[in-house]
């Protein structure tokens, strides 16, 4: 009788380890092309974070904080395909925190707001008293809808932007700001400011006047009535906050 020898498997163990190791890191693989084709598609908004402080602050902590994790879930947790799994759902969740937004459009289409009533209405005069007053009275021609007062074109800032802004003055003598037919580059948690003077790119003593409700179509915000913008220069802006950086600007004229 013959015997044969069956090959041992102990020399295929270290390769399965080998592969098994590879793989545990498949998440930072997955981050690092998404990051980069993201930064090839669309290069302005990728390094425009690089101008901005806080988007720096939050880089660096989520980059410790990735790492970190790493050196405690190789000590704490010991199966790897668990280890695979929660760095695997932190990498898509990051990638659709920062580049799944830059390609979400959003349409919203407005029609301009009606006019908030400024006072009550006042109690009709006798008809003796208006007749003997007539031609002493002096009239106030008031309009009857909405006046643009101003307008300009959006630009972008590191991003795409283009469209009309323009500033209404509304019967009741308050301000309304439209984005007509507006495109703006999409992005995360888009705010829209007034910020005095021309072409500003930062918000510093501006007032917010309410989220972007859309990155593209009409758009129509009320202003709060201590703000005259019919007196002096103003910027619109669209401003990210997730990132701290300026998206578009407008000085309507």
């Amino acid at each position: 009788m013959v015997f044969t020898e069956r090959p041992s498997n102990r020399s295929e163990q270290p390769r399965r380890a080998r592969r098994i190791r590879v793989l545990e890191f498949v998440p930072e693989l997955l981050l690092a092309v998404g990051l980069t084709a993201f930064l090839i598609d669309e290069p302005d908004a990728a390094t425009s974070a690089f101008n901005s402080s806080r988007a720096l602050v939050i880089m660096a902590i989520a980059a410790i904080g990735w790492v970190a994790a790493r050196l405690a879930y190789a000590r704490l947790v010991p199966w790897r395909p668990v280890r695979l799994a929660t760095f695997g759902l932190a990498a898509v969740a990051a990638l659709a925190v920062v580049v799944v937004p830059a390609y979400d459009n959003d349409t919203v289409i407005e029609r301009f707001p009606v006019a908030r009533s400024s006072s009550p209405a006042a109690p009709p005069r006798p008809a003796e008293d208006a007749a003997g007053s007539a031609s002493a009275q002096s009239t106030t021609t008031v309009p009857d809808g909405p006046v643009r007062l101003r307008v300009g074109s959006f630009r972008g800032v590191d991003h795409r932007a283009s469209g009309v802004v323009a500033v209404y003055r509304q019967p009741d003598g308050h301000h309304v700001v439209g984005l007509e037919d507006i495109d703006v580059q999409p992005g995360p948690d888009y705010d829209v400011y007034v910020v005095p003077g021309e072409n500003r790119e930062d918000r510093d003593g501006g007032t917010r006047l309410d989220d972007l409700r859309g990155n593209r179509g009409t758009q129509f915000y009320d202003v709060p009535p201590e703000i005259d913008l019919s007196a002096g220069a103003w910027s619109v802006l669209v401003w990210c906050q997730t990132f701290g950086v300026p998206i578009a600007t407008a000085t309507p004229t």
